[in-house]
């Protein structure tokens, strides 16, 4: 080669040279050049937003529950109000980013690690969002907790309000208790967050949407090891807001009289007979309030939840028991209503009644004799109301007892409330095979016994049927509601309905049930009050697993009635000697009460 064409060639390639240089530095000033254009955004076009994304890192949002509506009785006694507590509660992310030194968390709350792991895992959720671990901390605690703040990642306090219950009364099944909300109530419920608390049972759960009130927020600046150094004074906090009051139908007195009455296993209901006012509404065994209130532990509910007694069950709604003898009212009403019997037929009773090859004992060995309908319902004769229920049938019973109230819910502002059970025919066929079942099965069902389920709140509404001559209210426990103390109450609508029946057969019950109370032979004279002419009906439920059941059913006074009271001691025996006296001794307080 040439020295021309080496000269050719070392010029070509200083040309290429030159140009990788040319777009070398043209890369990094074009480089260069976004980073500034970057910086320039950062740092003065989005000031504001990042200023803000920086707030966000160091400052903690914490949710500020409502105090809930207070719950008053109807004379204005407070059953249930609230009082400050504090909780004490972890952030997963923090918590779990800035491990705790375990003997030092031990040593401070009696809560493991271990412990408070499973609990943020049994919450779920947002790992920012803080879960409880305590629920209502002593001060001692609290004041240990406070002292070791700084070696506390992620772990803080706060007040929130519990529920107290200043009132002698329990009524636990009645006014409810409350629990954190679980993942279901969250799905059901978008406006609620892990963590919360709600109504679970009872009026705390049927006015939850009322009672709960709405939840506040504050704003706390915290360090980078998510440690609280004060309050963030950028952001105002937001107030929560108190949640509505209840005026109850409930009078603590008569309340308090009818737990104190209960000694087993059983249910009372008073109530007004016009207007469905739940008066009283007791319930044993029972369980105490406070204890959710603190918190419950798991071995605590389990304990509860698996309670052969099931002090759980609100049994004045809940339990599903035969009527016993009470049912002989609504054979006497059917048959009454339909022409089926007059005031003047009678029925010789020597003891017994013989249908087919069987033999259905009365409750009194030597008979009562010749009995009429009202002789039948003082003395609760079994062999005239078998032989009334042969003529009355089931299609008949089973369309009478629907019209009054029973076989399906009474409507009270309860959840949870159990139908019963009011067979039709359709219903024994199925059961006994079509036209399996036998006319013995009729006759039994007459008495109360048999297929059929009622809950005292039906019973109550029964009664009330007779004592108002035909109105069938439909229960209620709250009555009005407020937003806070300076302002009116506001009424919840009565509802009732009328049933039409014929006038005959309001007398004849009436009659029966009067004398029943006030006469020597009734089976309920353990109930009388002297001067306020109680009506009552004893009945006594067989019970395959045990002693019977024991029931009272009655209202008083018989003129412009007051009260219609209901009374159930499961395994409790005769209803004449056992539920009646329970009665008579809550006719007697209402009686000084309303002179």
């Amino acid at each position: 080669m040439g020295d021309a064409d080496e000269g050719s060639v070392v010029k070509a390639l200083d040309s290429v040279r030159d140009r990788q240089v040319r777009i070398i530095n043209l890369f990094i000033i074009g480089a260069f050049g976004l980073l500034l254009l970057r910086f320039f955004q950062l740092q003065v076009l989005g000031v504001s937003e990042y200023r803000a994304w920086s707030d966000r890192n160091s400052v903690r949002q914490i949710s500020v529950p409502a105090n809930r509506g207070k719950l008053y009785d109807r004379t204005g006694h407070i059953l249930v109000d609230n009082r400050p507590s504090y909780s004490l509660f972890v952030i997963p992310f923090e918590y779990n980013r800035n491990p705790v030194d375990a003997d030092l968390l031990d040593d401070l709350i009696g809560m493991s690690p271990a412990n408070i792991e499973s609990r943020i895992l049994e919450v779920g959720g947002n790992p920012f969002t803080p879960v409880r671990i305590i629920r209502d901390m002593d001060f001692e605690t609290l004041s240990t907790v406070e002292e070791n703040r700084l070696d506390l990642p992620g772990v803080f306090f706060q007040i929130e309000p519990v529920r107290t219950y200043p009132s002698e009364v329990s009524a636990s099944h009645v006014l409810g208790y409350l629990g954190e909300v679980t993942r279901k109530d969250i799905r059901m419920h978008g406006n609620l967050r892990q963590g919360e608390i709600i109504g679970k049972n009872g009026l705390e759960r049927r006015y939850d949407g009322l009672l709960r009130g709405v939840k506040g927020y504050q704003y706390m600046e915290v360090d980078v090891r998510g440690r609280e150094v004060g309050n963030f004074g950028k952001r105002r906090d937001l107030l929560p807001v108190t949640g509505y009051d209840l005026s109850l139908t409930l009078d603590h007195e008569i309340q308090r009289l009818a737990e104190s009455l209960l000694k087993g296993a059983g249910a009372v209901v008073v109530m007004d007979p016009f207007n469905g006012d739940i008066l009283a509404m007791a319930s044993k065994p029972d369980y105490s309030l406070e204890s959710f209130a603190r918190g419950m532990t798991p071995d605590s509910w389990d304990a509860l939840r698996t309670d052969p007694k099931r002090p759980l069950l609100n049994r004045p709604v809940q339990a599903q028991i035969p009527p016993g003898s009470t049912w002989k009212l609504v054979t006497a009403a059917a048959a009454l209503e339909n022409e089926l019997v007059s005031a003047k037929d009678t029925i010789f009773c020597e003891g017994y009644f013989r249908l087919g090859s069987r033999i259905y004992q009365c409750w009194r060995p030597f008979g009562h004799g010749s009995v009429d309908i009202i002789k039948g319902l003082k003395e609760s004769c079994n062999v005239f109301f078998y032989q009334l229920g042969l003529r009355v049938g089931v299609e008949l019973m089973e369309k009478t007892g629907r019209r009054i109230g029973m076989g399906r819910i009474s409507q009270i502002d309860l959840d949870e409330e159990a139908p019963g059970l009011l067979p039709d025919e359709k219903y024994l066929d199925q059961k006994y095979g079509e036209k399996g079942w036998t006319r013995g099965l009729m006759a039994n069902m007459a008495v109360g016994q048999g297929d059929l389920l009622v809950t005292p709140i039906q019973m109550a509404r029964l009664t009330a049927f007779i004592a108002t001559k035909g109105v069938l209210p439909v229960p209620r426990i709250v009555k009005a509601w407020r937003r806070n103390a300076l302002e009116t109450w506001t009424n919840i609508e009565i509802q009732t309905s009328h049933v039409m029946f014929r006038h005959d057969v309001f007398s004849t019950l009436e009659e029966g049930m009067l004398r029943a109370v006030n006469e020597s032979g009734g089976t309920a004279t353990a109930s009388r009050v002297p001067g306020w002419d109680v009506c009552g009906k004893t009945g006594t439920a067989e019970n395959p697993q045990g002693a019977p059941h024991a029931w009272f059913v009655g209202y008083a006074p018989r003129k412009n009635p007051r009260a219609v009271v209901v009374v159930l001691l499961e395994n409790g025996g005769s209803g004449g000697i056992a539920a009646a006296p329970v009665a008579g001794r809550l006719f007697r307080k209402m009686a000084e009460k309303w002179p």
